[in-house]
């Protein structure tokens, strides 16, 4: 079987060894162009992908610049028409994969689709019934998430990057994932970007895929501070920003502060060291923000 022409599969990986096969195991090599992309791992994914999956393109970068900046490495040499960024701990079927295509082929003014993402490592039907009622709920009523019916899915505000099928031409106009972002709402503004540029993003019910969360990489208190610093901290803010213009930021990131360093305090005292990193992490990303610094240090690794 020939390779797809209209999509290229991008898998970006951090310590990522320990969840990568079930990712990949899922995935037809022949069909789909696959590319993984390595974030400067410390453990042994790129000997084990080498070494397991050596038919697969493999760019290692020398240092981790984080989930946009890695992915636009491999999405600025996409030659297909679609390109799909796939998280190592997301799990979807090759049908699934099609119904999503399907969709975007058959409507042009869709520019990013994802699945029904379940934040779980199976799908049964009751898990399904169950995010398909949230999305009737909420489209039939305050519609926080979803503005219309497109096709057999939904227009969304935001597609997980979990599992993010985006239209080439669309993004090679507009730009790829922001890079002053180091991690976490990169999502969200890129589907901001395509809503502004009047776009769809389109949520399909019909396609699911298997999304263990926050197992890309494992887990450490270290981890668990910088993962707060950005998604609590910087990144939250800067989204802010984007959103709401610099001062309601800035107004938010004083008040995140002040809040999130007596919430250390108070962990530091109960003696709750998960609380604490978690805590202390969301205080000084937000501190970081107030003081008008980026995501990135000056040798282009990540805060945190």
């Amino acid at each position: 079987m020939s390779q797809n022409p209209n999509l290229t599969i991008i898998i970006l990986t951090y310590n990522s060894a320990h969840i990568i096969k079930s990712c990949l195991d899922n995935l037809n090599f022949e069909k789909y162009k696959i590319v993984i992309v390595d974030n400067a791992s410390r453990d042994n994914s790129v000997e084990f992908i080498k070494e397991n999956f050596p038919q697969l393109e493999l760019i290692q970068i020398a240092k981790n610049g984080g989930y946009g900046r890695g992915n636009n490495v491999a999405l600025k040499q996409v030659k297909t028409e679609f390109a799909l960024a796939l998280n190592p701990d997301a799990m979807i079927l090759e049908k699934d994969i099609d119904l999503v295509l399907s969709e975007m082929k058959a409507n042009e003014n869709i520019a990013i689709a994802g699945p029904l993402i379940l934040e779980q490592s199976s799908i049964s039907q009751e898990a399904i019934d169950s995010e398909k009622a949230k999305i009737e709920k909420d489209f039939n009523g305050a519609r926080d998430m979803y503005y219309e019916k497109i096709g057999n899915g939904f227009d969304s505000k935001f597609v997980s990057g979990a599992c993010l099928f985006l239209r080439m031409s669309v993004f090679q106009k507009l730009g790829f994932f922001d890079e002053k972002i180091f991690l976490f709402y990169e999502d969200d503004e890129l589907c901001l970007r395509a809503k502004n540029n009047g776009y769809k993003n389109l949520t399909l019910p019909e396609a699911t895929v298997c999304h263990v969360g926050a197992s890309s990489s494992k887990k450490t208190l270290r981890g668990v501070f910088r993962r707060n610093w950005h998604l609590k901290g910087w990144a939250k803010l800067y989204w802010k920003e984007v959103r709401k213009g610099k001062f309601s930021a800035k107004k938010s990131a004083l008040r995140l502060t002040a809040s999130y360093f007596v919430k250390s305090l108070i962990a530091l005292v109960k003696a709750e060291p998960e609380e604490m990193a978690k805590n202390f992490g969301s205080f000084a990303g937000s501190a970081a923000f107030l003081c008008g610094m980026s995501a990135f240090k000056k040798d282009g690794t990540g805060r945190g």
